[in-house]
Parts: C-alpha cells; structure tokens; sequence
C-alpha cells in the first residue's frame, strides 16, 4: 500500500527551517545548500522516487535520498539492498544504509536513503577526457570486467549498468570504478521476484525482460561497454556526436538498440568490421552472437586474450527463466566438453549446416570450437529443426514428431 509521501517543496522548507535537526538518528548533519542566492536551496536533484540532498556528517559527505513516493514493497527492496550491501566489501559499492522513521512532517515519520556522495566523473565523460590515451581505455575495459566479476562472485546484479550510473573517482593513473544508484539491484534476498526495471535500451539486451532478475543481469551491458572501448582504441571519430558524424548521443556508449535488434544491418557494427582489428572482432563476434541469441546465452565478459570458462553458469534459484529442455541434454558425463553430440529420436537425421552442406548423421559430435553460435539443420526428411549451438550445451536431443 503507498504512503502519501511529502512533496520536493516540502522537504526543502522543512531543511531550510530546521537543517540538520530535521532529522533523528542523523541530527546535527551539516547540510548544504545547492545554491545561496537569492536564496538558500537544499535540493540538489530529483527524480519520480525521491529527493536528494547533500550533508556532512564526521568528515563523510552524504546524499539523503528523501522519498516522495513508494510502495511497501519498494520499501522492503531497499531494506533488503541496504542490509546485505552492508557486509560486502567491494571497491566498485559505495555506502548505503536505509533509516526508517528517519524525517517527520505533520506528525509523521518517513524514511531516508543515506548514500556516500561520490564525486568524480561520469564515465562518458571520464573517456572524453582520455580518449587520446589507449593505456587508460585499456586499465578501463580491465577495471570493468573486474567489478562485472565481483557483482557475480557477491551474487549482486545491478540492473541499471549506464553512463549515469557509472563514475569514476581518483585520477587517471590511480581511478576506481564506482556504481551508484542500487533501486533495481539483485540481492539474494529478493530472489524470485521480479526486477522494477529493465536498464537503459542503449546497454541491455533486446530481449531482456523483468523476468531477467540475477547476477547475471549485467552482462550484456558490460559486454556493449568493453566493445565500445575497444573500437574507440583504433578510431576516436567514432566518440564525436551524431550531428557530427560518430555514434555518441550522450547518453551511450556507441551503440543503440537499434543495432542490438539487427547486427547484421547495423551501420555501427560494419564500419567497427571494417577497422580489421583482430581484439576488436572478438568483442564484435561475442555481441553480435549474443544480439541473435537468447538473452540467457550471454557468458561472463572478459578482456581480449584471458582464459574464459566455455560455459555460462546460471544459478540454481534462476534455472526457471530457461527455455524447457530435457535434463539429458543438461547433464551428460559421456559428452565431451569440447564437443557437441547431436542424437535424434527414432533414427538417424542428417545434420546440414545453415548452408545446407551436410555434415553428417546422428549421433553425431562436432567441435565446439568450430561451431559455437553456429546454426545447424537436423532433417529426418519428413521435419527439419533449426538449431543455433551455444556452449552451455554438450548434448543436443532433437525429438521428431
């Protein structure tokens, strides 16, 4: 059930009379004002679920995330978030505690989100700045797989992985990546239910739903930002804005949804082929093959030239999310890990590839290496069954009617 929740005006009277002692376990914080003239204003931003403002409190400067609207279930999200972030020790989190009863008008308490204020800069704008400088887009794309591997190792997801929701503190040769912004986050505490959000389209999967609510969430959008990375190495004119001929609107990180929905006509995606860089293709392979795939085929990201496990591990609590198949295509200890074993109901079928040359018949096995994210035809020549080889198979049962 909502609360009827103060409005932005109201908040900022109440700090303006009272400042710090507006509020209970946090009274005597400094707040600051965002402006001085021709008057004091306290509100530094907003959005449709709260308003922010900014204090000092020991040495520590804070965002108190004021609520203007939420529903019980919001509520107990943040207290879920909030409670297991705190025993995470991670240097991509920043500090979140949620206070209950925190701020009373009229009589009646509500609630606060005490965040860490971080400054530094946005993460387009931190590439803006060193767009010149290859070694700190690579430090960059290193630092981005490693806190994509740590939300996973904590079994967190993020969500919302964006511009805006990336920034970057220190200096160029010593700087951190740092996530802000947790409303939509995975914690184990909320497995099950449903994520409020599916993310920026400039940095998600086009066929991500709410139902796609994990650690591994984040994928896709790690994958868009170390591509893009990688092609600003051999081309800065691709960082100039739209008007200007590149592919930066600002708000992305070279791509749209525009060219997730259909790589193969992506003007993007050909002029990136077109740079010949051998790093560069393995990015474009990766996400062009996740962009014609399903959204629960994306494998952890990682840099160019690292060992990466063949396979994509999906936690139990989240095996409901995939597509029916039998256990036996799941699980099969005869089944090499480097192969692929296609068998068939009934009898034997031909297997062809996309271009019908034909391979073989079933049972048949074919290396994973040659054919990951390759599409093959079974044909018994009554049916035919179009399958795309993902490495999270080893044993491929087709069933004929």
């Amino acid at each position: 059930m909502a609360k009827n929740y103060p409005t932005i005006g109201e908040y900022n009277q109440l700090i303006q009379k009272k400042g710090g002692s507006a509020f209970r376990s946090l009274n005597g914080i400094n707040l600051i004002p965002s402006r001085t003239s021709p008057i004091k204003v306290y509100l530094f931003g907003s959005g449709a679920f709260a308003a922010v403002f900014k204090g000092s409190l020991n040495d520590k400067t804070y965002a108190i995330r004021c609520f203007l609207s939420a529903e019980d279930e919001t509520i107990n999200r943040y207290k879920a978030i909030c409670g297991y972030l705190k025993n995470i020790y991670s240097s991509w989190k920043t500090e979140c505690e949620f206070i209950d009863n925190e701020i009373s008008l009229n009589g009646i308490s509500f609630p606060i989100l005490k965040m860490e204020w971080m400054n530094g800069l946005l993460i387009n704008q931190f590439v803006s700045n060193h767009l010149s400088e290859n070694r700190v887009l690579a430090e960059l794309q290193e630092k981005l797989v490693s806190v994509s591997e740590d939300l996973e190792r904590n079994k967190i997801g993020h969500g919302d992985i964006q511009c805006g929701n990336i920034i970057i503190s220190g200096t160029f040769d010593d700087f951190q990546v740092k996530l802000i912004d947790y409303d939509g986050m995975y914690v184990p505490d909320l497995a099950y239910k449903k994520s409020i959000e599916k993310g920026r389209s400039e940095f998600q999967h086009p066929k991500r739903t709410l139902n796609n609510f994990s650690p591994e969430m984040d994928r896709f959008s790690f994958w868009v930002m170390i591509t893009a990375l990688e092609a600003l190495k051999h081309d800065k004119t691709l960082w100039r804005e739209v008007m200007q001929g590149g592919f930066n609107t600002l708000d992305n990180f070279l791509f749209t949804i525009q060219d997730f929905l259909n790589p193969n006509q992506s003007k993007l995606f050909n002029k990136l082929y077109n740079l010949n860089s051998t790093a560069l293709n393995y990015y474009l392979d990766k996400l062009k093959y996740f962009c014609n795939s399903e959204y629960y085929i994306i494998t952890k990201p990682v840099v160019y030239g690292q060992n990466t496990s063949p396979t994509s591990f999906i936690p139990t609590e989240h095996q409901k999310y995939l597509p029916n198949i039998s256990t036996s295509q799941t699980i099969d200890n005869n089944v090499s890990s480097n192969k692929y074993k296609i068998v068939t109901n009934n009898s034997s079928a031909s297997v062809l590839t996309s271009t019908f040359q034909r391979l073989g018949s079933t049972p048949l096995e074919l290396d994973k290496q040659t054919y990951e994210g390759k599409l093959i035809l079974v044909s018994n020549g009554r049916e035919t069954k179009r399958i795309t080889l993902n490495s999270n198979q080893n044993l491929i049962e087709i069933k004929f009617d």
